[in-house]
C-alpha cells in the first residue's frame, strides 16, 4: 500500500510542476504583450504631442 501511495505522490509533483512551468509561461506571455501594448501607447502619445 505504502509503495503505491509514493507513487501517486511522485506522479502529483511531477504534474504539480509541469502546471508551473506551463503557468509562468502564460504568464511571460502575458507581461510581454502588456510591454508591448504600453510602448504601443507611449509611441503613439509621443506622435499626437508633435
Amino acid at each position: 500500500m505504502k509503495k503505491r501511495n509514493t507513487m501517486q505522490n511522485r506522479h502529483k509533483l511531477a504534474s504539480n510542476s509541469r502546471r508551473r512551468q506551463l503557468l509562468k509561461r502564460v504568464q511571460q506571455k502575458v507581461v510581454l504583450r502588456r510591454q508591448h501594448f504600453q510602448i504601443l501607447e507611449t509611441v503613439d502619445e509621443l506622435q499626437q504631442y508633435s
